[in-house]
């Protein structure tokens, strides 16, 4: 006989709000941003739509008021129900009596105000597929836990298979979370527990798992969700470079305390790679409108445009988002729109009020920091060529073979970036795809030879002599490609004979004072605040200032 498919099961959702709190007073209606905590739930809720009742479950008159003045249905809930003692079993239980619920019943607690509508969907899916009668969400620890014995403190017993760092075990300790429980209908009202014998745990998302109970709890909610989200919009493939991935990276990194998404535009596979072992989230652009309204949430929302030139039509669209706009090397029209335009590499353009420009704002990564004054050597033979990290018109490679060829001797090292393709070079080349630290390859080099971009600052913030050949007409037209802050600028690389760069190479190994007055002005050119002066302009902007 054929098995019939089960019939869709209905789910009432119960959202327990009542009056009193121990830990935090009337933590329910507390304001998080605009909203009280209650409505960060019931608005995961609806999004979700997979509740076909969304009840609020209250002792307290004014939570009540406020829920059906908003449309909820209400339930008043008795005294015995809402006291310290009364467990969530207990109410769900009853309420499930009341209505003679015998389907799904769903528990959602407003302390868990960072739960996604993404993760109740995945929840109610794995509770149906599962078979189990029960599910609650859980997240799992990475602390290294004891367990001790009620009154056996000599008989402790690790929670933990073997001692690591904390990152690298594989706890088996699960915290509820109080975000999601699930239970048959049936099954709650026969055996009055939320908890069954065939229970399933539910990992949701560190960033989901936060369950207010104390002051700090409610603190941390506040800094999650009031301080907004910033979305980092790049472009990086082997055309355009990497440079986008990077300087993003680095500003996130300094904005950590905020919700922080990227959106690739155009972007090649080591990007989404890059991106993902940083520990951070990423989204294929498509319609950007719709990208955004899926990536908004409540709170401040900024958008970061590092992608070149933007149009009026995408900046305005943004704006008409309510997003705040901050283009980065933006030469386009679309910048005249942003609320602020940062560009270390370009000229001012005009008399623009929204742009900021020059060295002051190059975002350096901590790596250079502070480094070691630096040594410029009688006898220099050490070269460090590097092209970025697509470096699409193969200047290393063509670099190195051509001086390698010219004078045997030299020791030359290139730093292929993720995204360059493969490529030729002599066996007595000191090749690597990754280095630990370019700070110190760097500091270790007579001369650094690379392409136009912030690799130049870096160059600079070291005091190491820096050779630059453009990758194409737009590189060439960067503002700190003079003399006077210690650039040896040859031109745009198609352009730029070989036998121009060996000569220019021969001359600036060959004269120690040249080299010195070109590590002077280089270090003079440049500081370490620039991501800090970005990274304080946007959380400036965040909070509404000017």
């Amino acid at each position: 006989m054929a098995i019939l498919p089960e019939t869709r099961r209905k789910l009432l959702a119960i959202v327990p709000a009542r009056g009193g709190s121990k830990g935090v007073l009337r933590k329910n209606m507390r304001l998080i941003g605009d909203r009280p905590l209650l409505d960060y739930t019931l608005a995961a809720l609806q999004e979700a739509g997979v509740a076909d009742r969304i009840l609020v479950s209250s002792d307290d008159s004014s939570i009540l008021a406020w829920a059906d003045l908003r449309g909820w249905e209400t339930h008043i809930r008795s005294a015995d129900l809402a006291a310290d003692a009364a467990t969530i079993s207990e109410l769900a239980a009853s309420i499930a009596d009341e209505f003679d619920w015998t389907d799904d019943v769903g528990v959602f607690q407003p302390t868990s105000p960072l739960r996604s509508a993404d993760s109740i969907r995945d929840a109610l899916s794995v509770f149906h597929s599962s078979g189990y009668d029960s599910l609650a969400s859980c997240s799992r620890e990475s602390h290294l836990y004891w367990y001790e014995p009620p009154g056996q403190e000599m008989d402790i017993e690790p929670l933990f298979t073997e001692r690591v760092n904390r990152q690298f075990g594989t706890p088996r300790v699960l915290r509820e979370t109080g975000a999601i429980q699930l239970v048959r209908g049936l099954t709650l009202r026969s055996k009055r527990e939320m908890v069954t014998a065939r229970h399933k745990l539910f990992e949701v998302p560190e960033h989901e798992a936060l369950d207010i109970d104390t002051p700090d709890d409610l603190a941390l909610a506040r800094r999650r969700l009031e301080d907004g989200t910033i979305i980092f919009r790049l472009s990086a493939n082997r055309l355009v470079g990497s440079g986008h991935l990077f300087h993003c990276l680095q500003l996130a990194e300094a904005l950590d305390e905020h919700r922080l998404e990227f959106l690739l535009r155009d972007c090649d596979p080591f990007v989404s790679k890059f991106i993902e072992e940083r520990g951070y989230r990423w989204h294929d652009e498509g319609d950007l409108g719709t990208d955004l309204t899926n990536l908004r949430r409540p709170g401040v929302n900024l958008i970061v445009n590092d992608v070149l030139d933007t149009s009026p039509a995408e900046v305005l669209q943004q704006r008409s988002m309510d997003f705040l706009v901050v283009n980065v090397e933006d030469l386009g029209e679309g910048a005249k729109f942003a609320h602020w335009v940062v560009n270390a590499l370009y000229q001012q353009q005009g008399n623009s009020q929204n742009v900021s420009w020059g060295p002051r704002w190059a975002a350096v990564r901590e790596e250079f920091y502070f480094p070691p004054p630096k040594e410029i050597r009688e006898h220099a033979a050490r070269i460090l060529i590097t092209f970025g990290g697509t470096d699409p018109n193969q200047l290393g490679a063509r670099c190195a073979n051509l001086l390698i060829k010219s004078d045997p001797n030299l020791d030359i090292r290139v730093i292929l970036g993720p995204g360059v393709a493969e490529c030729q070079l002599p066996d007595s080349v000191t090749v690597q795809k990754s280095v630990n630290s370019m700070a110190a390859a760097m500091h270790d080099a007579d001369l650094v030879l690379t392409s136009a971009g912030r690799t130049i600052y870096e160059a600079a913030m070291m005091g190491v002599p820096v050779l630059v050949i453009a990758q194409n007409a737009r590189e060439a037209t960067h503002a700190h490609l003079n003399y006077e802050a210690g650039v040896v600028f040859l031109g745009i690389g198609p352009l730029v004979d070989d036998s121009h760069i060996e000569r220019t190479v021969e001359r600036l190994l060959g004269n120690r004072s040249l080299r010195q007055e070109l590590s002077d002005r280089l270090v003079e050119s440049v500081d370490t605040h620039g991501t800090r002066r970005i990274a304080g302009k946007l959380r400036a902007m965040m909070r509404g200032e000017k």
